[in-house]
């Protein structure tokens, strides 16, 4: 019996108090007016940047199976049937490559068993994210050919039959997001594969509110959906100093958080908090990797950020649901290799690589509207280019231009400022070490 685990591992570089047993009262709160404004602001940005990821999904979840009128339910695959376009708003950021599902299991006493197909050759992934955005796949690459796959609670006990692999997660509610590539348009065939995966159990009821959408407007929104987030699924042990001030918030209180039991100058200190974590996040967006020299940033850590909660919620204010960098491996870049904005006002753009990259399943380039993440809508419908359209060796050239450049490899752009994304799905080690990197966008 294998066993996988939704949650990095971490290590302690602290040490065990000694002395008195530590105080369990509530922290102060100040009472001279401008102190305690100050305070509250700066909880109310801390509270906002650790919530991030938990809020988006919670309010996703809202959408997809809380709300009477949710088009799925817990426990329960809902199948993307066409590739992502414009139109897409489930999160920022997806791919087109593959079509997307997504279940919601409440994991609870009993194993959950997610049965798979045999996808042959073609890339798969069913990607695990506890309410943290902590990640682990279900793929080729972490469990072989098995076909069955049990997922239990974290302090499960029991034993799996021989050849199943256990998935120990995080947190109670999980978030399942699978991919399943689309191969010369043939999404007939991934239809077929969607409907053969199947699970069994996890569909237990959720006693929680659903929240609005506009989690990321309504500072109201997002404080209510980050205190049911928090009271359904708790939070890892070695971060309670940090939530444990959120009380100040009124967060995790007697009853559920709710705007109307504050004072109106603590709401309006921490909506002032709330805006300007929010600004703090978009500011941040392009700082998303690791410089590589070459006007790309390398994204590191996805699905694994540990204590590096504001990289964490960037990432998840960009994409939501990013994949670990062992299954795919991706680039952004908002600047072209002088450092200038990416426009198709100041283009047309050249990306030339002598060698693609490496890689054992496929790579591709997205466009995104800088602003709001979503793809660009175009004539062709055309939103990326990659090893599908240029095949597996040789040079590859992508021209990147509003207007038709009349040249082969043509990716559309908005007017308007983009950011591409470059990702390489199980990459390879060259991929993995950074001995590969692309090379700049070059203004033609």
């Amino acid at each position: 019996m294998s066993s996988l685990d939704v949650s990095p591992t971490t290590r302690s570089l602290g040490y065990d108090p000694v002395g008195p047993t530590p105080s369990s009262r509530p922290d102060i709160v100040p009472a001279q007016e401008d102190a305690r404004a100050t305070w509250t602001r700066a909880l109310a940005v801390q509270a906002t940047v650790f919530g991030t990821p938990a809020v988006l999904q919670y309010a996703q979840m809202s959408d997809q199976v809380l709300r009477p009128d949710a088009p799925g339910r817990m426990g329960v695959f809902t199948h993307q049937r066409t590739p992502a376009g414009p139109d897409f708003h489930a999160f920022r950021a997806p791919n087109v490559d593959t079509l997307y599902s997504t279940a919601w299991l409440h994991v609870g006493s009993e194993p959950v068993e997610l049965v798979l197909p045999d996808f042959g050759g073609r890339y798969f992934t069913v990607q695990v994210v506890d309410a943290y955005s902590n990640s682990v796949n279900v793929s080729a690459r972490t469990v072989g050919a098995a076909r069955r796959v049990w997922m239990v609670r974290s302090d499960w006990s029991g034993q799996a039959p021989e050849g199943v692999p256990v998935l120990r997660v995080a947190t109670p509610v999980t978030w399942l997001l699978m991919r399943i590539q689309v191969l010369d348009g043939d999404v007939t065939a991934v239809h077929d594969l969607q409907d053969r995966v199947t699970l069994t159990g996890g569909g237990l009821g959720v006693d929680t509110p659903p929240v609005s959408d506009d989690v990321e407007q309504d500072w109201r929104a997002f404080f209510r959906a980050l205190d049911a987030a928090l009271r359904l699924n708790g939070f890892p042990r070695e971060e309670w100093a940090l939530v444990r001030q959120f009380a100040a918030l009124g967060l995790l209180g007697e009853r559920p958080w709710t705007a109307e039991s504050l004072d109106d100058a603590t709401a309006g200190v921490m909506a002032s908090g709330f805006a300007a974590a929010q600004e703090v996040l978009r500011s941040s967006r392009a700082q998303l990797g690791v410089p590589t020299g070459t006007g790309w940033t390398r994204v590191l850590d996805k699905g694994a950020h540990g204590h590096n909660f504001l990289a964490r919620a960037v990432m998840n204010h960009v994409g939501l649901g990013a994949n670990v960098v062992e299954e795919n491996t991706s680039f952004n870049t908002y600047v072209d290799g002088a450092g200038r904005p990416l426009a198709g006002r100041t283009g047309p753009y050249v990306v030339e690589f002598a060698d693609p990259p490496p890689q054992t399943a496929f790579w591709s380039v997205t466009m995104y509207h800088a602003d709001t993440g979503r793809l660009v809508a175009n004539p062709l419908d055309r939103h990326a280019l990659g090893s599908a359209a240029f095949g597996e060796g040789g040079p590859v050239r992508l021209v990147i231009s509003p207007t038709d450049p009349g040249e082969a490899g043509w990716l559309p752009c908005p007017e308007g400022e983009f950011f591409l994304v470059l990702r390489i799905y199980r990459p390879g080690r060259a991929v993995v070490t950074g001995q590969w990197l692309p090379t700049p966008v070059r203004a033609r």
